[in-house]
């Protein structure tokens, strides 16, 4: 997809400043307004062979509300236009565990924290998105920042296949070449 000049939602344009991300459900934008950024996610509809979707949006909104019941650390969520399927998020600045780990940065206290983080999931019969992608810390505390989350397989769990990208390993550079990072 090309990278829109601007989005509107409910009413306010937010000029588009660069892409951050592409996942299953949608992309997410830089987006600025009035001097101050925001990631704006767009829900789209492309085919992905591996994940069935009903309404995005709805599971999305629902997914933000189950995991903020369980403290789980999250940018917050600012405004959302139903028509246009966007929600805007507050950003968080910095590198995402992603790129700490394509430099060999990621901290004990990171792996600590995402550790935990599965072990309360798994009590809640949930997993996130365990790719390095979808988590940023700041002050501290590691953020997940995509709000999707799916009923607990131990399969996807983060032991059984989200610590394999938490590191250098095979799965990981593999990944990153394909991707041109590497």
């Amino acid at each position: 997809m090309d990278r829109p000049d601007t989005l509107t939602l409910n009413g306010k344009d937010y000029a588009i400043l660069r892409l951050l991300g592409k996942g299953k459900g949608g992309y997410t934008w830089l987006a600025e307004r009035d001097g101050t950024q925001y990631a704006l996610k767009q829900i789209h509809h492309e085919p992905c062979d591996y994940y069935a979707f009903g309404d995005k949006l709805a599971a999305e909104l629902g997914d933000y509300e189950r995991l903020r019941a369980l403290d789980v650390p999250l940018p917050r969520l600012l405004d959302t236009d139903r028509s246009r399927e966007l929600l805007l998020k507050e950003l968080l600045p910095g590198e995402t565990v992603y790129q700490l780990v394509l430099r060999g940065g990621v901290e004990p206290w990171q792996r600590k924290q995402v550790r935990a983080l599965a072990q309360t999931l798994k009590a809640a019969g949930l997993n996130l998105d365990w790719f390095p992608t979808n988590f940023m810390s700041r002050d501290g505390v590691l953020y997940y920042v995509d709000y999707e989350c799916n009923p607990y397989m131990e399969e996807w769990s983060f032991e059984r296949w989200g610590v394999r990208y938490w590191e250098r390993t095979p799965e990981f550079d593999a990944y990153a070449r394909e991707h041109g990072d590497l």
